[in-house]
């Protein structure tokens, strides 16, 4: 009798090692998420000062900060369903690119300084920080939800998911704000430079990801006979979803509110505690801050822990914020308005990973650019209006933003109601 061969030798299991590619992929998607982040916030950050050099309107700065919104309202569905249809990794290359490009751009009027005409480089400006960095946030979002989502095995772990991309962009906005703030003594133009090399390491690291074996990134699945199909309700994409639509209007009622808070509450705490501008401002900006840590703290950690549904952590974020802005309203003293800051941050981060994902989980994967694109155009519009209601409603009365962001808590809560567990 012939003597057996010897057993083969077993290596990883096609599951291990799909695990481990969704991991690589996941990490890197939120890597180019976070550069985008970084980038957005380190440009924002000179370009008050870039403008009164140039000798431009503060209106002009404006406008630039308000195109790039425009940019993402307008064009981040486009960009989701693109993800959808060509995969993940060819959109996240563009943000890259987009980013870096309106970076050096920006970088460039800043080197150029008088030697440019005021007009052109404020049209400079339009072009780089608006069309540029704005398509940049446009594109990165719905791309880094559909490879999470395609790394996700159940509920849970998408919620999760979502939950940390909210937190790298916490993330982002603190690293882009310190980046403008330790290294603007070098020169108002480092900063900017500095995150051309952030992107410049994101995308190699999109690249390099990509040419690992089984690296690319998920295109949406295909139909019977290997044809996509179509999505359903082509002029309204993932709005013709009816629980799609229920998570986008709590998810824009979530930012809404914040976006009110944020836009008033500067003006709150000089005339609440008869602060002068330079205090006010220390102390503006620790709220702001203790808001960010708190909403990184819950989507970073404690959403992840919960392994709540989606719409229950609408209902429980939805209600936090509520009480937070009760005692926001109260004639509370500074250290305690700081911790309601930091609480009313934790309530608005676990809302919003909750909209998000129940926006997720109401469609399949092939789905997933399509719902997050829209989901990132209407929270990019409450940041587009709400500065602006804030500042007209406190004309009014000082109670009356925050009484506003109350009411848009309500209709989170009764979205959340309406939308199921």
């Amino acid at each position: 009798m012939p003597p057996s061969p010897p057993p083969p030798v077993v290596g990883p299991t096609t599951a291990d090692q799909v695990a481990r590619r969704g991991r690589t992929a996941a990490a890197v998607a939120l890597v180019a998420l976070g550069a985008v982040g970084v980038a957005q916030v380190a440009t924002a950050a000179v370009l008050p000062a870039l403008t009164r050099q140039l000798g431009l309107a503060d209106w002009q700065a404006g406008a630039v900060t308000s195109l790039s919104g425009a940019v993402v309202v307008a064009s981040s569905p486009w960009w989701g369903r693109r993800a959808d249809r060509r995969g993940a990794r060819p959109v996240l290359l563009a943000a890259v690119l987009a980013g870096a490009l309106g970076a050096v751009a920006v970088a460039t009027v800043l080197a150029a300084g008088d030697l440019l005409p005021a007009g052109v480089a404020w049209v400079l400006l339009l072009l780089a920080r608006g069309l540029g960095v704005g398509a940049a946030v446009a594109a990165a979002g719905p791309a880094t939800q559909v490879v999470l989502v395609a790394r996700s095995r159940t509920e849970a772990e998408r919620v999760a998911w979502i939950a940390r991309a909210g937190a790298v962009r916490g993330l982002a906005t603190a690293v882009g704000a310190g980046l403008a703030a330790v290294l603007a003594g070098l020169g108002t133009v480092v900063p900017v430079l500095a995150t051309v090399l952030v992107l410049a390491g994101a995308g190699a690291a999109v690249l390099a990801s990509a040419r690992a074996p089984g690296g690319g990134t998920p295109v949406a699945s295909a139909g019977p006979g290997g044809v996509r199909p179509p999505p359903t309700g082509d002029r309204l994409g993932a709005l013709a979803v009816p629980g799609v639509r229920v998570a986008v209007t709590a998810s824009v009622a979530v930012f809404l509110a914040l976006a009110l808070v944020q836009g008033s509450v500067g003006f709150l705490v000089q005339d609440r505690y008869g602060l002068g501008p330079a205090p006010a401002t220390a102390l503006t900006g620790t709220l702001l801050l203790a808001a960010g840590l708190g909403s990184m703290l819950a989507q970073g950690v404690l959403v992840p822990r919960l392994r709540w549904a989606p719409w229950r952590l609408v209902r429980g974020g939805s209600g936090a914020a509520l009480a937070a802005l009760v005692a926001y309203l109260a004639p509370v003293p500074a250290p305690v308005l700081v911790g309601v800051a930091a609480v009313f941050g934790a309530a608005v981060g676990a809302g919003a990973a909750g909209c998000t994902s129940a926006a997720s989980v109401a469609v399949g994967a092939d789905r997933q650019g399509d719902v997050a694109g829209v989901v990132n155009a209407g929270n990019a519009l409450t940041f587009v209006l709400g500065p602006l209601l804030a500042t007209a409603a406190y004309g009014v009365r000082p109670e009356l933003p925050a009484a506003l962001a109350v009411a848009a808590g309500a209709v989170a809560l009764a979205a959340a109601a309406r939308g199921g567990r």
